[in-house]
């Protein structure tokens, strides 16, 4: 299976339903949007020492999903740009946009295809869940380190290698029943699918994805000419919520289930 392949089946997938997931968890772009508006710090607090002033930055999202992140930043004085493959995403973005009373840009594209002005942006955020969707990296870097201007920052946050190839949580108990090393593409749930009916879930299509090990990771971001200025493996209760309810207590500060890698394009 090639990159193009492999897209084409994810782009299925997740314009399928996304609106009516994201429906289900914040509710209507609308609520969601009133929320968002009376404290937009609130939804981007993680990034936002990373970013420093967010005020007249040039921001993309690649693969930005609902947008949130986006219409928060826009909020704060940032000009912010959406890159995501799904349709479904964009509707329910635009709207959220619309409800808040700001402006995105949502480009609906394939990350590898989009056409923007090199050098162009001060901030790249890329985060949670979105490196399996390819099976080469250096191309999405490499695209990264073209958007950015000299100086500019690639921030990258996503879920632990470690937990999401390896570990396993089994009878309350931690194991390590994975294959860490494991490079083939395997078949999964669309991400958002938790969300939706058990109907609704039985008629999505799946998605593909290929994990990557940290290594691999750091690797092909120092190959493309990004200077790689701090890795973080996350510890402690901001990062509780990825393990599942019924892990063992104090699992978040044993394991990392989050990294945010952080790189200036130089």
């Amino acid at each position: 299976m090639n990159q193009q392949q492999l897209s084409a089946m994810n782009k299925t997938g997740w314009n399928k339903s996304a609106y009516e997931a994201w429906t289900n968890r914040h509710g209507t772009p609308y609520s969601y949007g009133k929320q968002i508006r009376e404290n937009p710090a609130a939804e981007v607090a993680y990034y936002l020492p990373y970013i420093d002033d967010v005020r007249g930055k040039r921001i993309i999202n690649l693969m930005g999903s609902k947008g949130s992140k986006a219409v928060a930043l826009s909020l704060l004085g940032a000009e912010v740009t959406v890159v995501d493959i799904s349709e479904s995403n964009a509707k329910y973005a635009r709207e959220l946009a619309a409800a808040t009373k700001t402006h995105i840009e949502y480009i609906v594209s394939d990350v590898l295809h989009i056409k923007k002005t090199i050098g162009s942006f001060d901030v790249v955020l890329l985060e949670l869940g979105v490196l399996h969707y390819f099976i080469d990296l250096k191309p999405l870097f490499t695209i990264i380190s073209q958007l950015l201007k000299q100086g500019g920052t690639f921030i990258l946050r996503d879920y632990h290698p470690l937990y999401t190839k390896l570990v396993q949580i089994e009878n309350n108990e931690v194991v390590a029943s994975g294959n860490y090393f494991h490079e083939d593409v395997i078949e999964v749930d669309v991400a958002y699918s938790m969300l939706l009916s058990e109907a609704e879930r039985n008629s999505l299509p799946k998605n593909m994805i290929r994990r990557w090990t940290l290594g691999e990771i750091v690797t092909k971001i120092a190959q493309s000419g990004l200077r790689i200025e701090e890795l973080t493996e996350e510890c402690g209760p901001k990062q509780k919520w990825v393990f599942p309810p019924h892990a063992p207590n104090g699992i978040e500060d044993r394991i990392p289930g989050l990294y945010t890698l952080i790189a200036k394009n130089i």
